[in-house]
């Protein structure tokens, strides 16, 4: 990507801004944490304390430190539920297109938070992965169309942000955005919502 060329919006906001390095560091610095790689790879190792470790896997990108994605890898299925969604959307900003088979597997495995797996796809953006976003917008789709109303999840929300990043190579995939297009105005407000932050189409 150019210097010029703008984010897409699901990757976009992933960025940190300065306010937040600062927060993060005076946060660990509480805990008597260091504020860097080796001792939040440490904190995430032993699991304590735990409520530091979602924090420390966003820090983790924040701090580029990519040799601690074999270890953000094995945190997707952990039983806390903002762990596993940090750990991967971390896994996504530090690796990138190396690791889409890896995310592309996740949409598949039980235990993995799919909207977040679907938010890490959309934020890299690979076309590799389009397969498997496409089998599993599908049939979500399926399901919205029968009831667009009372979902209030917003998974389906990142699979159109990723999907309308790679028409130009599926254009197969503008019919499901098409189909996508025709229920939104059903949605919930929150989907909605959801919507014109992550997406290039609904903003």
């Amino acid at each position: 990507m150019s210097e010029h060329e703008e984010l897409h919006p699901a990757a976009a906001t992933l960025r940190p801004d300065v306010e937040r390095f600062a927060e993060d560091a005076a946060y660990f610095r509480k805990l008597g944490v260091k504020y860097e790689a080796d001792a939040l790879i440490a904190l995430l190792q032993r699991q304590k304390p735990r409520s530091a470790m979602p924090a420390a896997c966003h820090s983790l990108a924040d701090l580029n430190a990519g040799h601690a994605v074999p270890l953000l890898k094995t945190l997707a299925d952990y039983p806390v539920q903002d762990v596993k969604a940090t750990s991967v959307l971390a896994v996504a900003r530090l690796a990138g297109r190396d690791e889409t088979p890896w995310l592309v597997e996740c949409l598949s495995r039980k235990g993995t938070d799919k909207g977040y797996v679907l938010w890490a796809l959309a934020a890299v953006g690979d076309p590799a992965a389009y397969e498997g976003v496409e089998a599993w917008f599908e049939k979500r789709l399926r399901q919205l169309e029968k009831d667009p109303v009372r979902d209030t999840q917003t998974n389906a929300v990142f699979a159109v942000a990723y999907l309308e990043q790679t028409t130009s190579g599926h254009p197969e995939g503008v019919e499901l955005l098409d189909r996508f297009q025709a229920i939104e105005p059903t949605l919930h407000r929150h989907v909605q919502t959801a919507l014109t932050t992550f997406t290039r189409t609904y903003r």
